[in-house]
């Protein structure tokens, strides 16, 4: 296997940023953001068993992600048209009380581009968090890559923010304007995710982790959500702050890359 073989060249940003699982620190955080959009949150809602099963389709998007973002272009092909095939069935009505078109789309830009925007700052915060501070230029081809990234989900690289400038713009007015929490479905689906019901694995996971979510969100969309942080949640927050640094520098890579990474690294070394 060669880098021309893969989707994503093996030194852009994207695997550089992403091939480490530090993007998991914010993932969880990235979820609660995505269904404080109403409109995804009515379609997760509709079309999934988000309530029962919130982890199992976090594990389930980001084995999504990593097959496009470390996989050879047969394979990212093969993503898109399955993404496209499953996308096409998830529409429907909107709740009552809530903003926009009575009916939604799993196409539609606005909410493509929201999605993306949450696994972009998770991804950038995620790395930061572990390793150092992106420069200028690095956050920029980053997000360059991660909108080639999005058009294997349907969204077109000239929807949205054109820069990484402009997108810092995009994100920072909808983390202070009124649509997201502005509807009790979001809060209803951000509970599913910081305690999982099923199956007890991640029941009991979540019991460990939840002060994740609750600690990497934004502070107001928290509140909107009626999430509550506390001196136990910021505690181990803390500790997490000083021991994941070092555990990313002194584990193994086998442990440390997502299992997706880890193998393509390892098929151009064959």
């Amino acid at each position: 296997m060669t880098a021309n073989d893969f989707a994503f060249s093996p030194d852009s940003e994207l695997w550089l940023v992403n091939r480490y699982a530090n993007g998991l620190l914010f993932g969880p955080a990235a979820v609660l953001l995505q269904v404080a959009h109403p409109r995804v949150a009515q379609g997760v809602a509709d079309h999934s068993d988000f309530r029962e099963d919130a982890l199992g389709r976090l594990r389930r998007t980001l084995s999504t992600v990593n097959r496009i973002a470390f996989g050879t272009k047969e394979v990212a092909e093969k993503m898109r048209a399955r993404l496209k095939e499953v996308h096409g069935g998830v529409n429907g009505a909107i709740s009552d009380r809530m903003a926009g078109p009575k009916k939604y789309s799993a196409f539609e830009p606005d909410l493509l581009m929201w999605v993306l925007a949450t696994l972009i700052d998770a991804s950038i915060k995620g790395y930061e968090f572990v390793w150092e501070p992106l420069s200028s230029e690095r956050r920029e081809n980053f997000y360059r890559d991660f909108r080639r990234f999005g058009t294997y989900f349907g969204l077109g690289e000239d929807v949205g923010p054109q820069d990484y400038l402009e997108f810092v713009k995009y994100y920072d007015e909808m983390l202070s304007g009124d649509l997201l929490g502005s509807h009790p479905l979001c809060a209803e689906m951000a509970a599913a995710v910081v305690s999982p019901q099923k199956p007890w694995r991640d029941r009991l996971l979540g019991k460990a982790g939840d002060f994740l979510p609750i600690e990497t969100v934004p502070d107001l969309i928290r509140e909107k959500l009626g999430l509550e942080s506390t001196s136990w949640s910021r505690g181990r927050m803390k500790v997490l702050e000083k021991v994941a640094p070092v555990a990313f520098r002194t584990l193994p890579k086998w442990f440390t890359y997502y299992p997706e990474s880890y193998r393509a690294e390892k098929s151009m070394e064959n």
